[in-house]
Protein backbone atom coordinates (compact mmCIF):
# COMPACT_ATOMS: atom_id res chain seq x y z
CA UNK A 1 0.00 0.00 0.00
CA UNK A 2 2.81 2.42 0.86
CA UNK A 3 4.57 1.72 -2.45
CA UNK A 4 1.30 2.27 -4.32
CA UNK A 5 0.74 5.64 -2.63
CA UNK A 6 4.32 6.75 -3.33
CA UNK A 7 3.91 5.96 -7.02
CA UNK A 8 0.45 7.54 -7.32
CA UNK A 9 -0.21 11.15 -8.27
CA UNK A 10 -0.42 13.85 -5.64
CA UNK A 11 -4.18 14.29 -5.88
CA UNK A 12 -4.75 10.68 -4.81
CA UNK A 13 -2.25 10.99 -1.96
CA UNK A 14 -3.97 14.15 -0.70
CA UNK A 15 -7.34 12.40 -0.92
CA UNK A 16 -6.05 9.51 1.21
CA UNK A 17 -4.48 12.06 3.57
CA UNK A 18 -7.78 13.86 4.18
CA UNK A 19 -9.91 10.70 4.17
CA UNK A 20 -7.75 8.93 6.75
CA UNK A 21 -8.00 11.77 9.28
CA UNK A 22 -11.67 12.59 8.73
CA UNK A 23 -12.56 8.91 8.74
CA UNK A 24 -10.75 8.29 12.04
CA UNK A 25 -12.40 11.32 13.66
CA UNK A 26 -15.89 10.25 12.60
CA UNK A 27 -15.27 6.59 13.50
CA UNK A 28 -14.11 7.31 17.05
CA UNK A 29 -16.80 9.96 17.45
CA UNK A 30 -19.30 7.18 16.79
CA UNK A 31 -17.65 4.99 19.45
CA UNK A 32 -17.72 7.82 21.99
CA UNK A 33 -21.35 8.48 21.10
CA UNK A 34 -22.25 4.81 21.67
CA UNK A 35 -20.38 4.80 25.00
CA UNK A 36 -22.21 7.90 26.21
CA UNK A 37 -25.56 6.62 24.95
CA UNK A 38 -25.10 3.33 26.81
CA UNK A 39 -24.27 5.26 29.98
CA UNK A 40 -27.44 7.32 29.57
CA UNK A 41 -25.67 10.64 29.10
CA UNK A 42 -27.82 11.58 26.10
CA UNK A 43 -31.14 11.07 27.92
CA UNK A 44 -32.37 14.42 29.23
CA UNK A 45 -35.47 15.73 30.93
CA UNK A 46 -37.35 17.80 28.36
CA UNK A 47 -38.71 20.46 30.74
CA UNK A 48 -35.53 20.98 32.78
CA UNK A 49 -32.80 19.75 30.38
CA UNK A 50 -31.14 17.76 33.15
CA UNK A 51 -29.33 14.49 32.41
CA UNK A 52 -31.31 11.42 33.47
CA UNK A 53 -28.53 8.85 33.00
CA UNK A 54 -26.64 6.81 35.57
CA UNK A 55 -23.78 8.23 37.58
CA UNK A 56 -22.93 11.63 38.86
CA UNK A 57 -21.12 12.86 35.72
CA UNK A 58 -21.30 11.97 32.01
CA UNK A 59 -18.53 9.99 30.27
CA UNK A 60 -17.70 13.02 28.12
CA UNK A 61 -18.55 16.33 29.69
CA UNK A 62 -19.83 19.00 27.32
CA UNK A 63 -20.81 16.70 24.39
CA UNK A 64 -24.57 16.38 23.91
CA UNK A 65 -24.90 15.40 20.23
CA UNK A 66 -22.94 13.67 17.46
CA UNK A 67 -21.35 16.91 16.20
CA UNK A 68 -20.06 17.54 19.69
CA UNK A 69 -18.50 14.08 19.80
CA UNK A 70 -16.83 14.69 16.41
CA UNK A 71 -15.28 17.89 17.80
CA UNK A 72 -14.18 15.99 20.91
CA UNK A 73 -12.63 13.28 18.72
CA UNK A 74 -10.69 15.91 16.76
CA UNK A 75 -9.39 17.49 19.99
CA UNK A 76 -8.26 14.08 21.21
CA UNK A 77 -6.11 13.35 18.13
CA UNK A 78 -4.68 16.73 17.14
CA UNK A 79 -4.42 18.81 20.33
CA UNK A 80 -2.45 18.64 23.57
CA UNK A 81 -5.39 19.53 25.81
CA UNK A 82 -9.16 19.81 26.01
CA UNK A 83 -11.58 22.72 26.10
CA UNK A 84 -15.17 22.43 27.24
CA UNK A 85 -15.43 18.80 26.13
CA UNK A 86 -13.44 16.62 28.55
CA UNK A 87 -13.45 12.87 29.32
CA UNK A 88 -14.29 12.13 32.95
CA UNK A 89 -13.56 9.35 35.42
CA UNK A 90 -17.18 8.25 35.42
CA UNK A 91 -16.73 5.58 32.71
CA UNK A 92 -13.81 3.12 33.02
CA UNK A 93 -14.31 2.20 29.35
CA UNK A 94 -13.31 5.71 28.30
CA UNK A 95 -9.69 5.04 29.37
CA UNK A 96 -9.33 2.13 26.95
CA UNK A 97 -11.09 3.95 24.11
CA UNK A 98 -8.97 7.07 24.65
CA UNK A 99 -5.75 5.02 24.59
CA UNK A 100 -6.74 3.22 21.38
CA UNK A 101 -7.63 6.48 19.63
CA UNK A 102 -4.32 8.09 20.57
CA UNK A 103 -2.34 5.09 19.26
CA UNK A 104 -4.32 5.00 16.01
CA UNK A 105 -3.77 8.73 15.57
CA UNK A 106 0.00 8.31 15.97
CA UNK A 107 0.02 5.47 13.44
CA UNK A 108 -1.87 7.58 10.91
CA UNK A 109 0.52 10.50 11.46
CA UNK A 110 3.57 8.29 10.95
CA UNK A 111 2.19 6.58 7.85
CA UNK A 112 1.06 9.78 6.12
CA UNK A 113 4.29 11.59 7.03
CA UNK A 114 6.37 8.72 5.62
CA UNK A 115 4.44 8.64 2.34
CA UNK A 116 4.60 12.42 1.85
CA UNK A 117 8.33 12.52 2.65
CA UNK A 118 9.06 9.63 0.28
CA UNK A 119 7.23 11.44 -2.53
CA UNK A 120 9.03 14.72 -1.84
CA UNK A 121 12.54 13.20 -1.92
CA UNK A 122 11.77 10.83 -4.76
CA UNK A 123 13.66 11.72 -7.97
CA UNK A 124 11.33 12.86 -10.76
CA UNK A 125 10.80 10.11 -13.29
CA UNK A 126 10.81 12.01 -16.56
CA UNK A 127 11.94 10.52 -19.81
CA UNK A 128 13.28 13.91 -20.86
CA UNK A 129 15.78 13.93 -17.99
CA UNK A 130 17.35 10.59 -18.93
CA UNK A 131 18.10 10.28 -22.62
CA UNK A 132 19.06 7.30 -24.70
CA UNK A 133 19.96 7.57 -28.35
CA UNK A 134 17.04 6.85 -30.65
CA UNK A 135 19.12 4.28 -32.51
CA UNK A 136 21.99 1.94 -31.73
CA UNK A 137 24.78 1.23 -34.21
CA UNK A 138 27.13 -1.60 -35.15
CA UNK A 139 30.55 -0.51 -36.37
CA UNK A 140 34.19 -1.48 -36.14
CA UNK A 141 36.46 -0.43 -33.30
CA UNK A 142 40.07 -1.61 -33.35
CA UNK A 143 39.16 -4.10 -36.06
CA UNK A 144 36.30 -5.70 -34.09
CA UNK A 145 32.57 -5.34 -34.62
CA UNK A 146 30.91 -3.49 -31.74
CA UNK A 147 27.37 -2.75 -30.67
CA UNK A 148 27.23 0.89 -29.50
CA UNK A 149 24.55 3.17 -28.04
CA UNK A 150 24.65 6.59 -26.38
CA UNK A 151 23.45 7.75 -22.95
CA UNK A 152 22.97 11.27 -21.58
CA UNK A 153 22.07 12.02 -17.95
CA UNK A 154 21.52 15.79 -17.83
CA UNK A 155 20.14 15.95 -14.28
CA UNK A 156 22.69 13.52 -12.77
CA UNK A 157 19.95 11.18 -11.59
CA UNK A 158 22.38 8.25 -11.90
CA UNK A 159 25.60 9.99 -10.80
CA UNK A 160 26.49 7.57 -7.98
CA UNK A 161 27.61 4.04 -8.89
CA UNK A 162 26.13 4.17 -12.39
CA UNK A 163 25.75 0.70 -13.88
CA UNK A 164 24.46 -0.11 -17.37
CA UNK A 165 23.30 -3.56 -18.45
CA UNK A 166 22.26 -4.84 -21.88
CA UNK A 167 20.15 -7.95 -22.44
CA UNK A 168 19.47 -9.56 -25.82
CA UNK A 169 15.96 -10.98 -26.27
CA UNK A 170 15.77 -13.39 -29.20
CA UNK A 171 14.16 -16.71 -30.04
CA UNK A 172 16.27 -19.85 -29.67
CA UNK A 173 15.73 -23.47 -30.65
CA UNK A 174 17.07 -26.13 -28.30
CA UNK A 175 18.68 -29.42 -29.33
CA UNK A 176 15.37 -31.13 -28.54
CA UNK A 177 13.50 -28.87 -30.96
CA UNK A 178 11.89 -26.62 -28.36
CA UNK A 179 11.38 -23.03 -29.51
CA UNK A 180 12.12 -20.54 -26.71
CA UNK A 181 10.69 -17.09 -27.34
CA UNK A 182 12.50 -14.08 -25.88
CA UNK A 183 15.49 -16.02 -24.62
CA UNK A 184 17.63 -13.73 -22.43
CA UNK A 185 21.36 -13.34 -23.07
CA UNK A 186 23.47 -10.69 -21.37
CA UNK A 187 25.80 -8.53 -23.45
CA UNK A 188 29.11 -7.73 -21.76
CA UNK A 189 29.80 -4.00 -21.88
CA UNK A 190 33.19 -2.33 -21.64
CA UNK A 191 34.32 -1.49 -18.09
CA UNK A 192 31.67 -3.91 -16.85
CA UNK A 193 28.99 -1.34 -17.72
CA UNK A 194 30.25 1.28 -15.24
CA UNK A 195 30.13 4.72 -16.83
CA UNK A 196 30.95 8.24 -15.69
CA UNK A 197 27.94 10.24 -16.87
CA UNK A 198 29.44 13.71 -16.63
CA UNK A 199 28.64 14.20 -20.33
CA UNK A 200 26.95 12.12 -23.06
CA UNK A 201 28.90 8.87 -23.40
CA UNK A 202 28.71 5.81 -25.60
CA UNK A 203 28.42 2.32 -24.16
CA UNK A 204 30.14 -0.38 -26.21
CA UNK A 205 29.72 -4.14 -26.44
CA UNK A 206 32.52 -5.90 -28.30
CA UNK A 207 31.12 -8.69 -30.48
CA UNK A 208 33.62 -11.46 -29.75
CA UNK A 209 33.35 -15.23 -29.38
CA UNK A 210 31.51 -14.88 -26.07
CA UNK A 211 28.93 -12.49 -27.50
CA UNK A 212 25.39 -13.65 -28.38
CA UNK A 213 25.73 -11.49 -31.52
CA UNK A 214 28.80 -13.38 -32.76
CA UNK A 215 26.86 -15.13 -35.56
CA UNK A 216 24.61 -12.19 -36.49
CA UNK A 217 25.33 -10.51 -39.83
CA UNK A 218 23.77 -7.45 -41.44
CA UNK A 219 21.36 -9.67 -43.37
CA UNK A 220 20.42 -11.56 -40.20
CA UNK A 221 19.70 -8.27 -38.46
CA UNK A 222 17.11 -7.45 -41.13
CA UNK A 223 15.48 -10.89 -41.06
CA UNK A 224 15.57 -11.86 -37.39
CA UNK A 225 13.31 -10.43 -34.70
CA UNK A 226 15.48 -9.46 -31.77
CA UNK A 227 15.44 -6.79 -29.10
CA UNK A 228 18.18 -5.44 -26.86
CA UNK A 229 16.97 -4.02 -23.53
CA UNK A 230 19.18 -1.36 -21.93
CA UNK A 231 18.90 -0.60 -18.20
CA UNK A 232 20.82 2.00 -16.22
CA UNK A 233 20.82 2.06 -12.42
CA UNK A 234 22.40 4.64 -10.14
CA UNK A 235 21.89 6.93 -7.17
CA UNK A 236 21.10 10.63 -7.18
CA UNK A 237 23.61 13.06 -5.68
CA UNK A 238 20.98 14.94 -3.64
CA UNK A 239 19.30 12.07 -1.78
CA UNK A 240 21.33 8.98 -2.71
CA UNK A 241 18.11 7.22 -3.68
CA UNK A 242 18.42 4.52 -6.32
CA UNK A 243 16.88 5.45 -9.67
CA UNK A 244 16.47 3.34 -12.78
CA UNK A 245 15.77 4.07 -16.43
CA UNK A 246 15.19 1.64 -19.28
CA UNK A 247 14.88 1.55 -23.05
CA UNK A 248 15.20 -1.03 -25.82
CA UNK A 249 16.34 -1.32 -29.42
CA UNK A 250 14.62 -3.64 -31.90
CA UNK A 251 16.19 -4.83 -35.13
CA UNK A 252 14.90 -1.87 -37.14
CA UNK A 253 16.49 0.56 -34.66
CA UNK A 254 20.00 -0.90 -34.97
CA UNK A 255 21.98 0.67 -37.84
CA UNK A 256 24.70 -1.54 -39.27
CA UNK A 257 27.73 0.32 -40.61
CA UNK A 258 27.18 3.58 -38.71
CA UNK A 259 28.77 5.35 -35.79
CA UNK A 260 27.83 8.28 -33.55
CA UNK A 261 29.11 11.75 -34.29
CA UNK A 262 31.33 13.33 -31.67
CA UNK A 263 29.33 15.86 -29.66
CA UNK A 264 31.95 16.93 -27.09
CA UNK A 265 33.83 20.02 -28.27
CA UNK A 266 36.36 22.39 -26.74
CA UNK A 267 35.05 25.92 -26.26
CA UNK A 268 37.99 28.31 -26.46
CA UNK A 269 35.95 31.19 -25.05
CA UNK A 270 34.90 29.25 -21.95
CA UNK A 271 38.17 27.29 -21.92
CA UNK A 272 36.31 24.08 -21.22
CA UNK A 273 34.72 21.16 -23.00
CA UNK A 274 31.02 21.42 -23.81
CA UNK A 275 28.52 18.85 -25.03
CA UNK A 276 26.26 19.75 -27.94
CA UNK A 277 23.11 17.90 -26.87
CA UNK A 278 21.38 18.76 -30.15
CA UNK A 279 23.63 16.20 -31.85
CA UNK A 280 22.78 13.49 -29.34
CA UNK A 281 21.11 11.24 -31.92
CA UNK A 282 23.24 12.02 -35.00
CA UNK A 283 25.03 9.12 -36.68
CA UNK A 284 27.22 8.83 -39.76
CA UNK A 285 27.85 5.99 -42.18
CA UNK A 286 31.24 4.24 -42.11
CA UNK A 287 32.75 1.31 -44.00
CA UNK A 288 31.89 -1.85 -42.09
CA UNK A 289 31.93 -5.52 -43.16
CA UNK A 290 28.43 -6.90 -43.66
CA UNK A 291 29.38 -10.38 -42.48
CA UNK A 292 29.08 -11.64 -38.92
CA UNK A 293 31.89 -11.37 -36.40
CA UNK A 294 32.55 -15.11 -36.73
CA UNK A 295 32.90 -14.85 -40.50
CA UNK A 296 35.13 -11.79 -40.10
CA UNK A 297 37.45 -13.66 -37.73
CA UNK A 298 37.63 -16.60 -40.12
CA UNK A 299 38.47 -14.23 -42.98
CA UNK A 300 41.22 -12.59 -40.94
CA UNK A 301 42.77 -15.95 -40.07
CA UNK A 302 42.65 -17.02 -43.69
CA UNK A 303 44.31 -13.79 -44.83
CA UNK A 304 46.96 -14.11 -42.15
CA UNK A 305 47.71 -17.65 -43.28
CA UNK A 306 47.91 -16.58 -46.92
CA UNK A 307 50.18 -13.67 -46.05
CA UNK A 308 52.55 -15.95 -44.19
CA UNK A 309 52.61 -18.37 -47.11
CA UNK A 310 53.08 -15.47 -49.56
CA UNK A 311 50.14 -16.55 -51.71
CA UNK A 312 48.44 -13.16 -52.09
CA UNK A 313 48.77 -10.82 -55.09
CA UNK A 314 50.07 -7.30 -54.54
CA UNK A 315 46.60 -5.70 -54.51
CA UNK A 316 45.34 -8.18 -51.93
CA UNK A 317 48.42 -7.62 -49.76
CA UNK A 318 47.67 -3.91 -49.66
CA UNK A 319 44.07 -4.57 -48.56
CA UNK A 320 45.18 -7.12 -45.97
CA UNK A 321 47.66 -4.65 -44.49
CA UNK A 322 44.77 -2.26 -43.90
CA UNK A 323 42.75 -5.00 -42.22
CA UNK A 324 45.57 -6.03 -39.88
CA UNK A 325 46.83 -2.54 -39.15
CA UNK A 326 44.64 -2.05 -36.10
CA UNK A 327 45.32 -5.56 -34.86
CA UNK A 328 49.07 -5.04 -35.09
CA UNK A 329 48.84 -1.78 -33.18
CA UNK A 330 46.74 -3.34 -30.45
CA UNK A 331 49.10 -6.33 -30.18
CA UNK A 332 52.13 -4.08 -29.84
CA UNK A 333 50.41 -2.01 -27.17
CA UNK A 334 49.54 -5.17 -25.26
CA UNK A 335 53.15 -6.41 -25.43
CA UNK A 336 54.40 -3.04 -24.21
CA UNK A 337 51.98 -3.13 -21.28
CA UNK A 338 53.08 -6.66 -20.39
CA UNK A 339 56.75 -5.68 -20.48
CA UNK A 340 56.08 -2.69 -18.21
CA UNK A 341 54.33 -4.94 -15.72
Amino acid sequence: LVTTLVEEQWRYVLFVFVASYVGSWVFFAGLWYILSYAHGDLIQDSPTGERLGDGVMPCVQGATNFIGFVLFSMETQISTGYGEKVPTEECPESFGLLTIQLIVGLLIDGAILGVVYAKLVRPPQKISEMKFSRRAVICQRDGQLCFVFRICDRKWQHAIESKVTAVLLASRRTAEGEEIEKNESYLKLENDGRLVLLWPVTACHVIDRESPLYDVSAADLLERKLEIVITITGGTMTTGQINQARTSYVSSEICWGHRFRDIVEYDARKQSYVAVNERMHEIEQVDTPLCSARQLDMLKKRLQRDVKQDRLPASARQESSIIFKDNANSDSEAKTADSNV
